[in-house]
């Protein structure tokens, strides 16, 4: 297998528009077409030759998954007896590659296919009601319930039995009936939240995000879906791993805190680890592929485009601050910064000079004071100038 198929058949968004495409799937594959021109040919020709393996549109039961195995470990075998001592390896790499092939499609299929680990993608295109950027929090309980918050820096919590409290005063009923279906608070552009979940885990949800999870955590494991960013103090469960799920990476902890970046904008998904310990594995990732083991103060970044994870050694405070109206960055990209703002203050900034956008900079900005204040203090940090157009665009200069 050349290291170009190699690149595809283990992205996860590839095998999701060669199997099961969907609007938003096509979208994002048209674009990297247009921004890579010189691999259009070959990419199409992957998906052809992918196709002809027709297992689109169907689930491999135990059965069949059965037979193939069979089957590769039989020609794998006869192959073994007619080669001399020198070929084994070769061979047997050889057809480790299509196991491999065989593998991942089949798991891809799989997930793609049943009902539990369909979930993220159902969550993902289910209708919200309002614009995560214009309306204000919003509570989606398990009865379909929708509840607005009001508060720009709203409270949850589901730790009284048969009750959620709101913002420390109003009270929700709940039902053991309901334990099962998911709740989901969906935080807009300009609020931020915090909501305690039945085991007493604590999770501050950033501007422009939204968490799925139930009223009550029943099963083996402790799972919640994220859409944007959170930060989780995780309580200790040894019996029950606490999972949080994003579009492509699943973050496996039994008790610590860490940091989780998966918005759908990014092209990176960023893990930093504060204390204790997590896994981080890949969606889809083979059955030979190990869990990235993180140590405090590492972060990891996914990314989405080519499937690779980079881990670093960062300062854990300069990512977890922001649960204190606080930002801090040290030589990151100026766009990165300006989108976290647009986020926390629902407005919009654009450039008059792309390039502007890889300048790196660093410093601190005390979100609690005005949007003045701080778009002055970045204007100093960035040597850059911040023309106001209305009321919430600006234009850098």
């Amino acid at each position: 297998m050349n290291p170009f198929d190699q690149k595809f058949i283990e992205n996860p968004q590839f095998l999701q528009w060669v199997f099961k495409t969907n609007p938003l799937v096509e979208t994002y594959w048209e674009h990297y077409i247009r921004e890579n021109p010189e691999e259009r040919d070959q990419l199409l020709e992957l998906k052809e030759r992918l196709k002809e393996l027709r297992f689109s549109n169907e689930t491999l039961d135990n059965e069949e998954k059965y037979e193939l195995k069979t089957l590769i470990t039989k020609r794998l075998s006869q192959e073994l007896k007619g080669n001399k001592r020198r070929l084994i390896l070769n061979t047997f790499m050889k057809y480790a590659a299509v196991a491999l092939i065989f593998t991942v499609i089949g798991g891809m299929l799989v997930y793609y296919n049943t009902k539990k680990d369909n979930r993220f993608e159902t969550f993902t295109h289910q209708s919200i009601p309002g614009s995560l950027a214009t309306n204000g929090p919003l509570l989606i309980t398990s009865n379909g319930k929708n509840v607005e918050l009001k508060k720009t820096h709203s409270t949850i919590d589901y730790t009284r039995k048969g009750a959620v409290v709101l913002n420390n005063d109003s009270v929700l009923s709940t039902s053991e009936d309901d334990s099962h279906i998911m709740n989901q608070l969906v935080i807009p552009y300009g609020n931020q939240s915090h909501v305690v979940l039945s085991d007493n885990t604590v999770v501050y949800l950033n501007a422009g995000s939204r968490l799925v999870y139930p009223t009550q955590f029943t099963g083996k494991t402790r799972e919640v879906l994220l859409f944007g960013e959170a930060y989780f103090d995780v309580a200790k469960n040894p019996d029950k791993p606490f999972i949080v799920k994003t579009s492509n990476l699943d973050i496996k902890v039994l008790g610590t805190k860490f940091n989780v970046s998966s918005y759908a904008e990014d092209n990176l998904i960023q893990t930093v680890l504060k204390e204790g310990s997590v896994s981080v594995r890949r969606n889809g990732a083979g059955f030979f592929e190990k869990d990235i083991i993180m140590k405090p103060n590492q972060m990891t970044s996914f990314d989405k485009t080519t499937s690779q994870t980079k881990i670093q050694e960062v300062d854990s405070n300069y990512y977890t601050l922001w649960t204190k109206g606080l930002l801090s960055f040290e030589e990151i990209d100026f766009a990165r910064v300006i989108k976290k703002l647009e986020r926390f203050y629902n407005i919009s900034i654009t450039f008059s000079d792309p390039q502007k956008q890889i300048i790196r900079i660093s410093g601190k900005l005390d979100l609690k004071r005005s949007r003045k204040e701080v778009i002055e203090y970045l204007e100093k940090v960035s040597m850059s100038r911040f023309e106001l157009e209305n009321e919430n665009q600006y234009t850098i200069r």
